[in-house]
């Protein structure tokens, strides 16, 4: 009875435990008593989180030749007076929803994007994709007009990609921009891929779309898309195109359209209109031409303020 006693308590002590009964007696005897080990299972607690709060107050690398360091209130400018600095960039609306994405890489590890704004005193240079990790420590950064050309660039939107940010922006210049005002509105993306910060292109967005439709209305004479496509200092004109072209059927015009800067156009040089790139349509005879003068009025929006035909 002693010896069943014990038994029982053995059990119920061990409960939830291994239990080893070791080999060694081989002579029929009475066991010795059980062993126990226990397992113990290690857990992490995953970081949290980047929040824009943490990067106002963020170390940043070197940005427009300034030195790296680190910013106060979303800022470093430069010790010497008159030389700018860099900042986050702060654009019409939140700049944590235009200049900000934080989340986590497959490994769940956090990660930030934040888009940074610089100069050397004077104009704009193109902002910079800064990244980050748990620190906030700075893990790499790109300059965006490595990617979608030269200009002042603003972002309009910022949408989550893989490994970091699409940013939507205007103000890229195309061929014969130039100053304060790039008129192509670009669509790229920007990412960490766990050694560097890359970017690619997504759409490069024209004024040719629009000036295509506009010289189809015109010269259809389709009032209802000439009221859509031109504004009030080329309506006039469009209206009035069927009549004044000698080659009216769609058929003798060529697909081809050349477009260039205000600053390098003919046709409307001079006129006190508000336009900042010119469209030729030409017929594939070769001896007519129209032109189209088109103006910005925001990313991938376009409308076009005159037309005019020449006979060679």
């Amino acid at each position: 009875m002693p010896g069943l006693l014990l038994g029982a308590v053995t059990v119920l002590v061990c409960a939830g435990c291994s239990i080893l009964f070791p080999s060694s007696n081989t002579g029929g005897g009475s066991a010795p008593p059980p062993t126990t080990t226990e397992t113990v299972t290690a857990t992490s607690t995953p970081a949290p989180e980047i929040t824009p709060e943490e990067l106002v107050d963020a170390p940043i690398p070197s940005l427009c030749d300034h030195p790296a360091g680190t910013m106060s209130n979303g800022e470093l400018l430069s010790r010497k007076k008159g030389y700018g600095g860099a900042w986050i960039a702060a654009y019409e609306g939140d700049w944590k929803e235009l200049s900000f994405r934080s989340w986590r890489d497959e490994q769940g590890e956090p990660l930030a994007a934040l888009v940074m704004d610089c100069n050397q005193g004077g104009v704009g240079w193109p902002p910079h994709v800064v990244f980050y990790t748990s620190g906030p420590t700075v893990l790499g950064e790109i300059d965006v007009s490595d990617v979608v050309g030269d200009g002042r660039q603003s972002v309009v939107k910022l949408e989550p990609a893989t490994d970091g940010v699409r940013l939507s922006m205007v103000n890229t210049y195309q061929e014969g921009d130039g100053g304060c005002c790039g008129t192509l509105s670009v669509v790229a993306d920007f990412f960490w891929d766990g050694a560097k910060a890359g970017g690619r292109m997504v759409d490069r967005l024209t004024e040719q779309p629009t000036a295509k439709q506009a010289f189809a209305a015109a010269l259809a004479g389709d009032r209802a898309a000439i009221e859509e496509l031109f504004n009030k200092d080329g309506r006039a004109e469009a209206l009035a195109f069927k009549k004044a072209v000698t080659k009216p059927d769609p058929d003798d015009w060529s697909s081809r359209v050349d477009c260039v800067a205000a600053t390098d156009d003919e046709t409307f040089a001079g006129e006190d209109r508000d336009y900042a790139r010119v469209c030729y349509f030409h017929t594939k005879a070769g001896f007519a031409e129209a032109a189209v003068a088109m103006k910005w009025v925001g990313f991938d929006s376009w409308e076009a303020a005159g037309i005019r035909f020449s006979a060679g």
